[in-house]
């Protein structure tokens, strides 16, 4: 497969910009990047606590199901104003429009520092985590080279190098160009669909499904604390639903992105929806719920009940596959932002640039993978088993991505009052019921974490408010353009 020139681009909307990106990508990347994007660890690092909150089958169907009504409704707003504004930078540019440049730098900023250089960290982690548990799982089966046997499992400098590897390898795929980071995108989407596949059906047409898994189902008592146990396991739902947002700093480079964006959120958020409860169901038909709920590796246990000793081997690779995607969809839309602040004068104008071989933003994507990798050797640095710093990297990543994800279908409704005018080749399905939906779901999701975990919101409250400082102190430098 060769890369497509920049006589290749498909043109789209003009763009009032010296620095623009080509439209390279077409439907079927749309769609592979909402649901690359979305599935990573969460369908399997997340289920256990989600089982400890809810307790019974029921409410867990119904916790799967109403993360995932949230981050459709969430997606139906963004299709609204990544039609009528398929810029490069995605909230950044709505945020902007609708709230000025200072909440949208701050989106940028708290992007930049925690939510997507943190995404790529623990994604990076899970990746070596897997992989390191299908070189154990090869080892017990004897399929381990000889020579290989004595560095497994990988020591902890074993893992903080390949952690490095990882993204510094996607890294430079996504610099030689857009259309190589959706090759990839489009390859590992279909294999991890392809592997979720077979956890859903396979219970069945293996005739391994027990009925008596599913108990108990209906509604514990939960009493007063009904709302601390929903909050929490939306915290967690809200992980596994994360990544629907990351087509919006694409949109400049998606052909016909007035068809494409709102297709690609629309069937790729229906796809995830009915993928996760099915493998829920999964999940429940072959193992019991005391063993959900105390497992971190519901997938490797779920395959070794369908297929026996391989099982485990088996369920580490398309683990390790589901987070190297979702790793490589962070890193092909996480710096069309920084791109976007670049193009408004709010980060250095080198990041603004295209690379003149390559056509992509090289140097956004260098400077977030360049801080991320600090961030993983501060994490290997400080903690002994990488798989620790999963949990709280997460809990950043939620509390800051829920906060501006909430501002961003908010400017839904803000834009259709305060410029009423501008071109909208699509408008929100159910508005204004669905942009209201997902905001209610923002206000549990965050309110459970400010009374849960308030030294995570307090942290990222002060990071915030540094934001605040910087946009001001790099107006008066200069960096913007009057």
């Amino acid at each position: 497969m060769t890369d497509p020139s920049p006589s290749d681009a498909v043109p789209g909307p003009e763009l009032p910009y010296a620095h623009t990106l080509p439209r390279l990508l077409g439907p079927f990347d749309a769609i592979a990047l909402v649901v690359g994007s979305i599935i990573g660890s969460g369908i399997f690092l997340k289920v256990d606590a989600i089982a400890r909150e809810m307790v019974s089958f029921g409410p867990i169907i119904a916790v799967w199901a109403a993360g995932g009504l949230a981050a459709m409704c969430g997606s139906l707003a963004l299709a609204e104003l990544s039609a009528m504004l398929p810029h490069a930078g995605g909230p950044y540019v709505y945020l902007r429009q609708a709230y000025g440049r200072c909440c949208a730098f701050l989106w940028g900023w708290t992007e930049f520092s925690v939510i997507r250089t943190g995404s790529l960290g623990s994604l990076a982690c899970g990746t070596v985590i897997y992989f390191d548990r299908f070189l154990q799982a090869l080892a017990e089966q004897g399929a381990l080279p000889e020579w290989l046997r004595g560095m497994v499992p990988l020591s902890h400098f074993g893992q903080a190098v390949l952690t490095l590897l990882a993204v510094l390898l996607l890294s430079t795929i996504n610099i030689v160009g857009t259309r190589w980071g959706a090759w990839m995108q489009n390859v590992t989407t279909v294999i991890k669909v392809a592997f979720l596949g077979f956890l859903i059906c396979g219970p069945f047409l293996l005739g391994k499904a027990e009925s008596g898994n599913f108990q108990p189902v209906g509604a514990a008592d939960y009493g007063f604390g009904f709302w601390k146990h929903f909050g929490l396991a939306m915290v967690a739902v809200f992980w596994a639903y994360d990544g629907w947002i990351n087509i919006g700093p694409v949109a400049e480079e998606i052909r016909d992105p007035q068809r494409n964006v709102p297709l690609g959120l629309v069937v790729g958020m229906l796809v995830i929806i009915a993928v996760y409860v099915l493998t829920i169901i999964g999940y429940h038909s072959v193992l019991p719920m005391r063993t959900i709920q105390a497992t971190q590796t519901v997938a490797a246990d779920a395959m070794g009940v369908l297929i026996g000793a391989w099982g485990p081997a088996i369920a580490s690779l398309g683990v390790m596959v589901s987070t190297f995607g979702a790793l490589n969809s962070n890193l092909l839309s996480g710096p069309r932002v920084y791109f976007a602040m670049a193009r408004d004068g709010l980060f250095p104008a080198k990041i603004r640039q295209v690379h003149a071989t390559f056509r992509t933003p090289a140097y956004a994507i260098a400077i977030q993978s360049g801080w991320s990798l600090v961030q993983i050797m501060l994490v290997f640095l400080f903690t002994q088993d990488p798989g620790d710093a999963f949990g709280t990297l997460t809990d950043f990543v939620i509390l800051g991505g829920t906060v501006f994800y909430g501002l961003t279908v908010g400017a839904v409704m803000l834009l259709r009052f305060q410029q009423p005018d501008l071109e909208r080749p699509y408008r929100t399905l159910g508005y204004p019921l669905t942009p209201l939906i997902y905001l209610v779901s923002v206000v549990v999701v965050v309110g459970s974490m400010i009374v849960e975990t308030p030294l995570q919101v307090a942290a990222v409250g002060g990071l915030m408010a540094v934001g605040v400082g910087a946009y001001y102190y790099f107006r008066r430098g200069g960096l913007t353009r009057s």
